[in-house]
């Protein structure tokens, strides 16, 4: 079993960031606790949502705690596109759950099992007086399916996370999920705790009832997140795709002649995927459902006129006269969005050639 390695600890500490094809999505925390205190049981369950769409890239819904000695205790619900030596196997709609701790030694986890929308994923985390350190205990609809231990806890938050140590996929459309029934025990009191508490795109919050030293939450809920990259953010991102061929993002451009063949696609990563694989494929363009493919004699062309239409802002593309993506969550309609395109930096061609022909992937929008 080999387990792709998470990024970083975020048992306690709130993500800085904007949507984007990587990273850190919403997220409550809490802690560190205040000096010689430690948290003794961490129990929360996941109300497990529908797989991100597309289902494409590592994403890792968990609660985890940073520990004494760095590491990071975190049972996983986890959803990818390719066989990445789990043993889940290849997902189709559903995720892949176990217990977990990230250590100096890389990720370590115990047994893995299958879980659907509408699972509850019950994360339980317990101290062991006798050995010092954590058991962990992962059970699905209240069957214990796999366990892990690992030393004291100083905090502890919910994290949605894509890994995207290439090569690796956008995860795209994290749904809005839950944690419920959550309980912390700390070793001590401690009634300023809640000073602790962070939030980003999250609701509810833990409350104690008994001076603070249990902590409890009928129900935190996350936001949604949008892994998928949006112009003009994500300008200069670079995808890498399960071939090793690395696309480059680029706003504001199209490339136009060259056709190859159109087809209908449910997502920026198909689109890719499908001019990785097609032959003297050099260029993509998609414009929400459909999929463009061209060759390398495509020219790229620059230059935009800003258009208001009855519900947003809506960039276009001269002189093809393309519509661009509007933005993503169509929330903020008012904001204007540019279309981008994904360029091959490497393949099986050689440098040289790649500095006159770029495979690219551009995006256009309704």
């Amino acid at each position: 079993m080999s387990l792709l390695k998470k990024s970083t600890l975020l048992s306690f500490l709130l993500p800085l960031v904007s949507a984007g094809p990587s990273g850190f999505g919403h997220a409550f925390s809490s802690g560190p606790t205040a000096d010689g205190n430690w948290i003794r049981t961490a129990n929360s369950t996941l109300v497990v949502p529908s797989p991100p769409l597309p289902q494409k890239g590592l994403l890792s819904l968990w609660v985890g705690m940073g520990t004494s000695n760095g590491d990071l205790i975190q049972a996983l619900v986890e959803s990818y596109n390719d066989n990445i030596d789990y043993d889940c196997g290849v997902l189709d709609g559903d995720w892949c759950t176990l217990a977990s701790a990230l250590t100096s030694n890389g990720q370590q986890g115990g047994t893995q099992v299958h879980a659907n929308a509408g699972d509850e994923v019950q994360m339980n985390y317990l101290y062991n007086d006798k050995t010092g350190n954590y058991d962990q205990y992962v059970l699905l609809n209240g069957n214990l399916v796999s366990t892990f231990s690992t030393c004291k806890a100083l905090g502890w938050g919910t994290a949605e996370e894509c890994n995207q140590a290439p090569p690796a996929y956008p995860c795209g459309l994290t749904p809005a999920h839950s944690w419920i029934n959550t309980v912390l025990v700390l070793d001590q009191p401690q009634p300023d705790y809640s000073n602790t508490f962070g939030t980003f795109g999250a609701s509810g919050t833990l409350t104690s009832s008994d001076g603070g030293k249990t902590w409890t939450a009928d129900k935190i809920t996350i936001d949604a997140w949008n892994y998928t990259p949006t112009c003009p953010d994500d300008d200069g991102y670079k995808l890498t795709t399960l071939d090793n061929s690395v696309f480059n993002t680029t706003c504001n451009s199209d490339f136009v002649g060259g056709e190859l063949k159109n087809s209908t696609m449910g997502s920026i990563q198909d689109c890719v995927t499908a001019c990785d694989e097609t032959e003297n494929c050099f260029f993509a363009v998609w414009d929400g459902k459909n999929c463009a493919l061209k060759s390398s004699v495509a020219e790229k062309v620059h230059g935009i006129r800003e258009r208001r239409s009855s519900s947003h802002h809506s960039l276009r593309n001269l002189p093809n006269r393309i519509e661009v993506l509007p933005y993503i969550h169509r929330i903020v309609e008012e904001l204007p969005n540019m279309a981008f395109s994904l360029r091959l930096l490497e393949n099986d061609f050689n440098t040289v050639f790649l500095q006159d022909f770029h495979k690219s992937f551009h995006i256009v929008g309704k």
